[in-house]
């Protein structure tokens, strides 16, 4: 019976973790990252993935009120996927939706947000004003960009970390029990 148990254990362990982890793909960076303000003229998105992704993999790109931003030219290389727009963004939030296709084949989709705020030409009398304010602006909004950074790279796990994690507490959990069935014999 004990046998079974532990042969019975280690198949699931198996697949279960294997499956999970080799499975799919994750977004393992991106530029702009997840819940940035970037500050400068932005021309080009670019996404990073844990593993190559196939060809047909593609992202969409829209602003704050769901519209979507034509995007010139979307170009694959292995694990990276670079975006080009015809003109750069305007100030305001937008939301990347990515689809792609893992190199096992799986579709994978998600999502990410973030925000321009890059200065804008005005006359030169308000020019200098609105220099001082943004650099006070910078001074204070520079941290707010580095947290929300770490935040995102802290949400950002590899994909097999957390099926990992489930069998081996599984696995714990069957020792433990079978530790506590052989102690009471």
């Amino acid at each position: 019976m004990i046998k079974k148990s532990i042969l019975f254990t280690f198949i699931f362990f198996i697949a279960f973790v294997n499956s999970h982890a080799l499975a799919h793909t994750g977004l393992k960076d991106s530029s702009p990252k997840n819940e940035e303000v970037v500050t400068e003229e932005l021309k080009t998105i670019t996404l990073t993935f844990e593993t190559k992704i196939e060809l047909s993999s593609i992202f969409e790109l829209e602003n704050s009120n769901g519209e979507p931003i034509p995007i010139e030219e979307i170009s694959l290389n292995e694990n990276q996927m670079v975006g080009t727009l015809s003109s750069p963004l305007d100030n305001g939030r937008y939301q990347v939706n990515w689809k792609i296709i893992g190199a096992d084949g799986h579709p994978i989709e998600g999502e990410f947000s973030f925000q321009v705020d890059a200065p804008t030409a005005e006359t030169p009398a308000d020019e200098s004003k609105e220099t001082e304010q943004a650099a006070e602006n910078e001074t204070t909004k520079e941290p707010e960009t580095s947290n929300s950074e770490e935040a995102s790279d802290q949400n950002q796990l590899p994909s097999y970390v957390i099926p990992t994690a489930i069998g081996l507490l599984i696995a714990l959990f069957v020792a433990s029990f079978l530790w506590i069935m052989r102690r009471s014999k």
